[in-house]
């Protein structure tokens, strides 16, 4: 059995010692002006200790030219005392923390209490595997089984280099465009841009393909929370359609448990999400709680920092909210795909996407 957090447990993923020092999450965004270094101090260390399971104060915080370049250069160890580290360079300020304590969705708190601090105890962060009734994990392992036997794989990349490489592209689809083709098409946003992503993946395999979804994984009573609840939902798709994706999500959720409980309670699971497994493609939405008024810093490609929570085994594709509402797709992939080919994965999703979004807007 796994006894560890899913949070704990996703470092041994991340590689060896090198790699878990630079497996952060990150939050930037420009603020409406220069702070008063002593009264943003004694914010972030007020925040710590609110969320204890971002460890003791004081943080780390450090005045810079570049608050990229500075963040690339350190290292992030998640034994260290503060597991959250702060860059300001003018009226940019970028906060680091460790990914097995902190998501996506927890960096939009944090910084939205570094813009309003918040007063008295914050939600006590818990393991979500620890408190999952034992009886939802016996009721839809059958489900899991049927769902993650003969996983066919993607079609392997030609090329014989290891590692993996990282791009970025803007893709020019807004929050706000999504969720309108959703609503003319009775979906929800998520979907219609899995439906994207699901027929441009069509060179890549045959038929059907099993995709691990990354979900924010939490309950309304954690939305306030910050600590590690991402989950991984394995959504096993065939035909293409909006109506079949919709379909193969609900199902998917609907049997959701968490992801340390899906690999003891299914055999085959482990073998499956292991590093050197079959080659998947993954997709993820990042999802935040609303940050009205915040103008965040964009990830610039190449960073060198973070990383995807499941091995990459194949490809990691992932669409990040920007300024305005605007998705940037980014995408991680094994070196034995040519770059080449992964853009053309990149475009293809976004001609998928106007294709859905031109039969909606006729509908």
């Amino acid at each position: 059995m796994h006894d560890q957090p899913f949070g704990q447990r996703i470092l041994s993923w991340a590689g060896g010692p090198a790699e878990v020092d630079r497996f952060v999450a990150l939050g930037g965004i420009r603020l409406p002006a220069e702070p008063d270094l002593a009264a943003l101090r004694r914010t972030l260390d007020a925040l710590v200790a609110r969320h204890p399971v971002l460890g003791e104060g004081p943080v780390p915080l450090r005045t810079v030219d570049d608050v990229w370049a500075a963040a690339a250069a350190g290292r992030y160890p998640p034994d260290a005392r503060c597991l959250l580290w702060a860059y300001l360079a003018g009226t940019e300020l970028l906060l680091v923390a460790h990914h097995n304590v902190s998501d996506p969705w927890s960096m939009r708190l944090i910084v939205r209490e570094v813009l309003k601090p918040g007063s008295g105890p914050a939600p006590s962060y818990h393991d979500s595997a620890s408190t999952h009734p034992p009886h939802r994990v016996t009721r839809f392992t059958p489900f899991w089984n049927r769902m993650l036997t003969d996983v066919p794989a993607l079609a392997p990349g030609a090329g014989g280099e290891l590692g993996t490489a990282e791009i970025r592209v803007p893709s020019g689809i807004t929050q706000e465009r999504a969720g309108a083709v959703a609503r003319a098409v009775r979906s929800t946003p998520f979907v219609v841009l899995f439906t994207a992503f699901g027929r441009a993946l069509g060179p890549l395999c045959q038929g059907e393909t099993v995709v691990p979804v990354l979900t924010h994984g939490r309950r309304r009573s954690d939305w306030d929370t910050v600590g590690f609840y991402m989950n991984v939902l394995p959504v096993r798709l065939g035909a293409s359609t909006v109506g079949a994706v919709h379909h193969a999500f609900a199902e998917a959720y609907a049997n959701e448990i968490p992801f340390p409980l899906l690999l003891d309670a299914v055999p085959q699971a482990d073998a499956l999400f292991a590093d050197g497994g079959p080659s998947l493609a993954q997709f993820e939405v990042i999802q935040v709680p609303d940050g009205a008024g915040v103008e965040p810093l964009t990830i610039p490609a190449g960073l060198g920092l973070g990383g995807p929570v499941l091995p990459v085994n194949g490809l990691a594709f992932w669409l990040e909210p920007g300024a305005a509402g605007t998705y940037t797709a980014g995408l991680r992939y094994r070196r034995s795909y040519q770059d080449a080919e992964m853009h053309a994965l990149i475009r293809r999703f976004v001609d998928r996407w106007e294709e859905i979004d031109a039969h909606a807007t006729r509908a």
